[in-house]
């Protein structure tokens, strides 16, 4: 499975260059996207990502292996233009009819399909056939329709699937890093590094991501990881009145599923220091997950039942409104026992768009969303240094010392998602023609 020529991206993306987001021959620009499952309610990044290639022009399939789990979608879904496909697990004899529906210029050499194989028995991937197979009808689907560039999110499966789909198609590819696929103790390095050299190019999420996958995957090619944020739809969120923030009782919000590396137990721990020294607040936590009922008992142990309150898992739109009327967000991110940590957590990123200021932890790119005008930061895991950033930013507000702006300004700096998903559009059209990125 030879590599795909290579084009060579800087490292560090710059915010507002201008895309060349039309295809070689002049048209819309034609990706497919890879994706584990979509949609999922978790990943708004995604969504928000190809809300904005679409308007700006480009012509986007999506590629899901599996149908969505969540039962519940962001109402900004009804937006997209595209339709996903579901290539999902099926029998070999499905999967071989389907290919062979396919004119024959548009399916995968044999060669190609088993130069996939021995990449993943090289690999030890699991369900090697079955993946294989996916990617050869991704393969042929994609050069049908003329795409001319794949991207996946996650170096997991559905890169893997990239990888192969892009070998057996010619079609480059490229794909983001995020977390649990970059810091778990899992992570395999020698396939991370083959996949990268693989690619056209891969984006990470923040400079945090960058140092860490230079530092842990020897022999990689820095020159094609690129430091890119995600973005936000900063038309998405107002920004609030002046003033708005002042209140007698703050309410303190925090959104995020349940799970261990959300730090939502420091976060509770944090929350009964502040009230044993005075603090009035209420708090509203959105989100579930499998830490619900530990949760729920530990609240009741720090005697917190009236001050915090457990929403469950809620739509983007209403994350926005109750964010809008809140008086700060906090957030209390930890490593997980596996390695596994936030990267860049995409309710940080709402919070500077609605100009909330943030208490938060230093893990990871946190502080690169936080800045030094933003909010307070806390070391992980430290519910007295969390108590502390919670009730300094609370006395910044109530002192008038929070510029109002400072936050939103940082965001249309930084996160701006048209700018951001453009600069990605831009790549990715370079790709597409063969030039070097950026």
């Amino acid at each position: 499975m030879p590599a795909n020529p290579a084009p060579q991206p800087h490292p560090a993306a710059q915010p507002g260059s201008a895309p060349e987001d039309r295809g070689p021959e002049g048209g819309p620009l034609r990706i497919g996207y890879i994706l584990k499952m979509f949609p999922r309610l978790s990943e708004t990044f995604i969504l928000n990502e190809l809300l904005a290639h679409e308007e700006q022009g480009a012509d986007v399939s999506v590629f899901s292996l599996m149908h969505p789990a969540d039962g519940r979608f962001h109402g900004r879904l009804s937006q997209l233009r595209l339709t996903s496909e579901y290539v999902l697990k099926g029998s070999p004899e499905t999967q071989w009819n389907t290919l062979r529906a396919f004119p024959e210029e548009f399916r995968p050499s044999l060669q190609s399909m088993d130069e996939c194989a021995d990449f993943c028995e090289r690999h030890a991937i699991a369900k090697p056939f079955d993946l294989m197979l996916r990617a050869a009808v991704i393969a042929a689907t994609a050069r049908q329709r003329g795409i001319r560039h794949f991207h996946a999110h996650f170096a997991t499966i559905a890169t893997h699937v990239a990888a192969m789909a892009s070998h057996m198609s010619g079609i480059p590819f490229s794909f983001t890093s995020h977390a649990k696929d970059i810091f778990r103790e899992t992570v395999r390095r020698d396939l991370y590094r083959e996949v990268v050299d693989r690619s056209a190019f891969n984006i990470t999420v923040s400079d945090f991501n960058r140092r860490y996958i230079l530092e842990q995957t020897p022999g990689i090619d820095e020159s094609k990881v690129i430091r890119l944020y995600n973005g936000i739809d900063l038309s998405f969120f107002d920004r609030p009145e002046a003033g708005a923030r002042t209140a007698d009782r703050p309410h303190i919000v925090s959104v995020g599923r349940l799970v261990p590396k959300k730090g939502f137990d420091h976060l509770l721990r944090a929350l009964a220091l502040c009230k044993e020294r005075g603090l009035d607040f209420r708090t509203t936590i959105v989100g579930d997950g499998d830490e619900e009922e530990n949760l729920l008992a530990l609240r009741g142990e720090l005697g917190l039942d009236a001050e915090v309150d457990f929403a469950g898992a809620l739509p983007q739109e209403e994350v926005r409104r109750l964010c809008a009327d809140a008086t700060l967000m906090a957030l209390a991110c930890v490593p997980d026992a596996d390695g596994n940590m936030d990267a860049l957590p995409t309710v940080l990123l709402e919070a500077l768009a609605l100009d909330l200021p943030i208490a938060c932890t230093t893990l990871t790119g946190q502080p690169e969303i936080v800045g030094d005008e933003a909010g307070v930061m806390a070391e992980p895991e430290d519910a007295e240094g969390m108590a502390r950033a919670i009730t300094e930013v609370w006395e910044r507000i109530r002192g008038g010392r929070i510029v109002p702006g400072v936050a939103r300004d940082r965001a249309e700096r930084l996160f701006d998602l048209r700018k951001n998903a453009g600069t990605l559009l831009g790549y990715m059209a370079k790709s597409a023609a063969g030039a070097s990125v950026p």
